[in-house]
């Protein structure tokens, strides 16, 4: 009975628009309250041990990094570097943004941040293009998605964490994921240019790209660093963001286009920044254990074991889920209250932990691009001052091609286990 309370008064602060993290807290607080041999004390520690781990070191420094990453204009020297290389094909801006994406993925690992970063720079580009706003929202919006899928990424830190994973591993699970989403993403902007007409610029020969390369090499060399210390084994993830961010501070202030003052800012929004991701790693676990404690996990266990026993179909059902739960609940809400229940019952059935963590995430990742609570959405159109109404048609064709993806990752297992399996 106090279980069903709970959850409903889960739900009803949800439709209240609470923010998610008093939305799992008030009726984790009661259900402690009110429950019989359960000291309060558990709550405490269950929120301290769900944060007290080197792992999560690692987000205020990409947190950091990203913000370094802003305030260097690095974003600036990726664009046009992507430009050179994609933007003579026939709607050439939108393959720009969408190879940014890919590149800006390797320095930041947070998809707000770089649909953020991006929107600043590319909307404009985009409408003198011959897009229309809704277009040139979901456009910036589907590159942005990239960015926690593609190494580092905060997303897949907090999960693996959650699960007790490898972050390393999970880290270059994404790698190809992320580049083949990002080249769907590519044929849906050559189909719509195509369709409308939209001009091509000429190519403007490999000086002009040699040359946009040499002046971005500084900025890609970040993610390089990154993922080729994960994969030699130099450093963990969490002393990769370390790196990032020295190296980061010290291109800055090389290049001088880093301050003191600047400096101080990036690390005060770092702070702000990873306050919320921590606090709803903090809640979340407080309202798992409630859940076990009142036998969900076993319930979804047994229903799980008994009615579904194809693991493709399983990993489906979980994308379902997913998709749908991303529709009204924060993806990192969903992403530490589900995982646990679902990782266990993946392995019992034979599928590989890495596999179904990695479309797992991936699918987590995709609530932030669908209405009515998809994060991006509300980044994006604070900057273009546009009503996410106009974004619901245009972005349904890339969340397809995402879904799509998601389904091509489940039934060639490779895609995701090829890089891990080779370090």
């Amino acid at each position: 009975m106090m279980l069903l309370i709970c959850c409903v008064l889960f739900f009803a602060l949800l439709f209240m628009s609470v923010p998610i993290v008093l939305a799992l807290g008030i009726p984790s607080v009661v259900w402690f309250l009110f429950s019989e041999n359960v000291p309060f004390m558990i709550f405490a520690q269950k929120m301290f041990n769900a944060t007290n781990s080197f792992a999560m070191m690692a987000i205020p420094f990409f947190m950091l990094a990203g913000g370094i990453m802003e305030k260097t204009d690095i974003t600036k020297s990726i664009l046009e570097l992507a430009n050179a290389a994609v933007g003579w094909i026939r709607g050439g801006i939108a393959h720009t943004v969408e190879l940014s994406g890919i590149l800006m993925a390797g320095l930041s690992g947070s998809s707000n941040a770089d649909t953020s970063a991006m929107g600043v720079l590319c909307l404009e580009p985009l409408r003198r293009s011959g897009y229309s706003d809704g277009w040139a929202n979901a456009i910036v919006v589907s590159a942005g998605s990239i960015g926690p899928i593609i190494p580092p990424s905060i997303t897949m830190i907090i999960f693996a964490n959650a699960v007790g994973m490898n972050v390393g591993q999970l880290f270059m699970s994404g790698v190809l994921p992320g580049v083949l989403i990002g080249v769907c993403y590519m044929v849906v902007c050559y189909v719509y240019a195509k369709k409308h007409n939209i001009p091509r610029e000429p190519f403007k020969g490999f000086v002009n790209l040699g040359k946009t390369f040499i002046k971005a090499i500084w900025a890609l060399l970040m993610p390089l660093i990154i993922i080729g210390g994960i994969l030699s084994g130099v450093f963990t993830a969490t002393e990769s963001g370390v790196a990032a961010v020295v190296y980061g501070i010290a291109y800055g202030f090389v290049t001088k286009k880093l301050t003191v003052k600047e400096l101080c800012v990036a690390v005060r929004d770092a702070a702000k920044a990873s306050v919320g991701p921590v606090s709803l790693v903090a809640i979340s676990s407080v309202f798992s254990y409630m859940l076990a404690r009142e036998g969900i996990v076993t319930l979804v266990g047994n229903f799980g074991m008994t009615h579904i026993a194809s693991p493709i179909v399983f990993m489906l059902f979980n994308i379902l889920v997913c998709f749908i739960a991303g529709c009204f609940i924060d993806a990192t809400a969903t992403m530490l209250l589900l995982g646990p229940i679902m990782l266990p019952l993946a392995q019992a059935m034979g599928i590989p932990a890495l596999q179904f963590a990695c479309v797992f995430v991936l699918a987590n990742i995709m609530g932030g691009m669908t209405p009515p609570v998809g994060t991006q959405l509300f980044v994006i159109t604070a900057i273009s001052k546009t009503p996410i109404s106009s974004l619901i048609k245009p972005m349904s064709w890339f969340i397809l091609v995402y879904l799509l993806s998601l389904v091509l990752i489940t039934l060639i297992p490779g895609l995701s286990t090829w890089i891990p399996g080779m370090v």
